[in-house]
């Protein structure tokens, strides 16, 4: 017996199976209704819009010109549930709206046929979930998890303009508040309503084409978007499949939906890479041997950097480059890029030493305990390398056939990474250098919100998450010849999980600073948290910084904290949360005695390295404060952070059900050893459980209760 039933209306198509109802349009064939049987609709309020769009190269988006019309449909029986395929018309396409349903999961899969009579030119895929609202729309809150965007967000808030300004974007020039799936991040946008416990999630799946997600509203009801990028000729009679949009409604208020969403975004995804055990324990710093003369006047550095602290070091780009050398001293304000304008892979900057002499610093590394990490340069190639002339089939295209450069950037060419060849000399360059220099490992760092190659000489480009091919191949050789190495990636989405040792978190960065400068409360920044931490594999390792080489173009306001107690906040909340920190050379001039003090603590401290992480984890009387716990199996760290200008007098509740009785101390590991006002005192564990604690303007603490024996 079938698992569902299909009725007619005279306006709808009705699929109904045990814990979801589907309602189709028979005027345009989109999914216009979706609500549990005998309930609410969860979707379809407001004016009815096409649920999938095409954009062409030649006309833009079709529905601006042409009406979406039903043209038939079919269904089968699948384990669990049941596949509607929607066949829809549009302009000189018929689209196969896929929908397999199990549960309260639907799968919805795309493809796209060229029914006219002339190729065409496919620039991207919009796939809607138009007019949504869980219960009463005052109740209803919009959730992006692991983007730029504040939690908690009542959809009344929401704008129907696409490009509207965004509380995070005031700051970032070029960074969206959302990030590409599943490259960048998830891709999960949700809306829930904790009153009745009811959440709608969807998500984004693909390994070829990336997609923006975004969200639209008209303060009664959202509309969740995923909008996928392509650069494919679709011949006539010719199909093509892109992408895959996840929904799930969930019977559950937020909190406790999250884990269930993050269950079903696992499956079938590959086990995420098991990282290094050093790599957990590393701080840091991102330098190049020109700011000291050369690699062999940098020996002469290395003593001084281990008393600050760090235990790795990271080296930009020592490759043959485009950048001038002063770009290599200082990071141009206006084309950062250029530090990652190759010229050859096979290649080293003559003017900061030869092979001889970047093994002999990198064995004066080893020999101070220091491990030693290259910057791979993958963003471009810069216009005057030779592999523009003898391989111009290295390179994406525009269609009409011109190079496509890096934005913002100085004449830099963007490699096309769905080229075996290039990806191949690439990986082998790299093993090659890994193994004569002795290095740890690699950071890769690509381009961003490139548009993708058109192809050339073959019916589809292969999508443009090339790069992701190439990382996984050079994560793959650089542990056979080295199991120890390490690989970095700010490509930070669930799609590299498997093909990195440690992402670094471009999104967590923006909302420490955000927070640091009073734009994000506590009770915000610990939601983010907590939701950020919900998606992420447990073993994961994640990176954050307060500056970067890209940071003076994509956040500036960063760039213009340094040296200040804000600045110091936002690094030291990082830390407290668990990221691995990465700081830029040059902070040391205004901050080297915190950086100092703060690297330190967590060196001394397990948990600060290894601990579960609890946003929110400390009860606090005052709102206004951040609260972090951190756990280990014989230690808890608790993170107090005040993100205003005002000294604050505040009570904590202690976890003392984690405390064997007794008498105790409490250290500030930020102070090595009792806070000023705790030193000399001593509690019993009953005491810990009203613990008063002042917090400077600015000020970050970390509590460590210790038994005395």
């Amino acid at each position: 017996m079938s698992a569902y039933t299909l009725r007619f209306t005279r306006q709808a198509l009705i699929l109904s199976l045990d814990e979801l109802e589907l309602e189709f349009s028979l005027d345009d064939g989109s999914l216009c209704a979706l609500r549990r049987p005998g309930e609410p609709d969860i979707t379809g309020h407001g004016a009815r819009r096409p649920g999938i769009d095409v954009s062409l190269a030649d006309s833009g988006w079709l529905s601006e010109r042409s009406f979406a019309r039903y043209l038939g449909h079919s269904i089968q029986d699948t384990p669990g549930g049941a596949e509607l395929v929607m066949r829809v018309g549009l302009g000189p396409l018929k689209i196969y709206d896929r929908y397999r349903v199990a549960g309260s999961l639907i799968i919805r899969r795309i493809s796209i046929e060229n029914a006219g009579d002339d190729e065409l030119a496919l620039c991207g895929v919009r796939l809607a979930l138009h007019g949504a609202c869980v219960g009463r729309p005052e109740r209803c809150r919009f959730e992006a998890p692991a983007n730029v965007e504040r939690p908690r967000l009542p959809i009344a808030s929401l704008s129907s303009d696409g490009r509207r300004a965004h509380w995070a974007d005031a700051t970032a020039i070029e960074t969206p508040a959302f990030a590409l799936a599943p490259s960048d991040a998830p891709g999960l946008l949700a809306l829930h309503n904790d009153v009745v416990g009811e959440t709608l999630a969807c998500w984004y799946v693909d390994a070829a084409n990336p997609a923006r997600p975004r969200v639209e509203g008209d303060g009664a009801a959202a509309t969740l978007l995923h909008e996928i990028r392509l650069a494919e000729r679709l011949g006539v009679e010719v199909a093509l499949s892109v992408g895959t949009q996840f929904i799930l409604l969930e019977c559950a208020p937020w909190l406790a939906a999250l884990p269930r969403i993050r269950r079903a975004m696992a499956r079938g995804e590959e086990a995420a890479a098991q990282p290094p055990d050093w790599l957990a324990d590393a701080a840091i710093v991102v330098t190049h041997p020109a700011h000291y003369g050369g690699y062999r006047s940098m020996i002469n550095a290395l003593d001084d950097l281990r008393r600050l602290g760090y235990n790795t070091i990271c080296l930009l780009p020592v490759h043959d480059i485009a950048a001038p050398r002063e770009h290599a001293e200082e990071w141009p304000a206006t084309h950062p890029e250029d530090l990652y304008a190759l010229r050859s892979f096979a290649a080293l900057d003559a003017t900061a030493g030869d092979i001889d002499a970047l093994r002999a610093f990198v064995q004066a590394a080893h020999a101070r305990n220091l491990r030693v990490l290259l910057d791979l340069p993958l963003s471009g190639c810069a216009a005057d390398s030779p592999y523009v002339a003898d391989h111009p089939d290295w390179f994406c295209r525009e269609r009409g056939g011109q190079f496509i450069r890096v934005p913002i950037a100085g004449d830099v060419l963007c490699f096309d990474w769905r080229n075996a060849d290039l990806r191949a000399l690439a990986v082998r360059e790299a093993v090659s250098l890994l193994e004569r220099a002795d290095v740890d490992g690699y950071r890769v760092l690509v381009a961003r919100n490139l548009p993708p190659g058109w192809p050339s000489g073959s019916a589809f480009g292969g999508g443009s998450l090339g790069v992701v091919r190439c990382i996984a191949e050079l994560h793959a050789a650089i542990h056979r010849v080295r199991p120890a190495a390490a690989l970095l990636s700010d490509l930070a989405g669930p799609l590299l999980a498997p093909c990195r040792d440690l992402a670094i978190a471009e999104a967590a960065h923006y909302m420490f600073i955000q927070f640091a400068v009073a734009g994000l409360s506590a009770l915000d920044m610990a939601n983010w948290l907590r939701d950020d931490l919900a998606l992420v594999d447990g073993h994961a390792l994640r990176a954050c910084y307060t500056e970067s080489r890209h940071s003076s173009v994509s956040n500036p306001l960063a760039d213009a904290l340094r040296g200040s107690r804000a600045s110091r906040l936002a690094l030291a909340g990082m830390v407290c949360c668990g990221y691995v920190p990465l700081l830029r050379a040059g902070q040391e001039e205004n901050d080297g005695a915190f950086i100092a003090r703060l690297l330190l603590a967590r060196a001394r401290s397990v948990a600060l390295r290894h601990g579960t992480v609890e946003p929110g984890g400390v009860r606090c009387n005052d709102p206004s404060i951040l609260t972090i716990l951190r756990r280990s199996n014989d230690e808890y760290v608790v993170g107090l952070l005040n993100a205003g200008p005002v000294r604050r007098q505040v009570t904590i509740e202690l976890p003392i059900a984690d405390l064997a009785d007794g008498v105790y101390v409490v250290d500030d590991l930020l102070n090595v050893g009792p806070g000023p006002e705790e030193a000399g005192v001593t509690w019993k564990r009953s005491d810990l459980a009203a613990f008063s604690v002042t917090l400077a303007p600015f000020a970050t603490r970390f509590l460590r209760p210790r038994l005395i024996p």
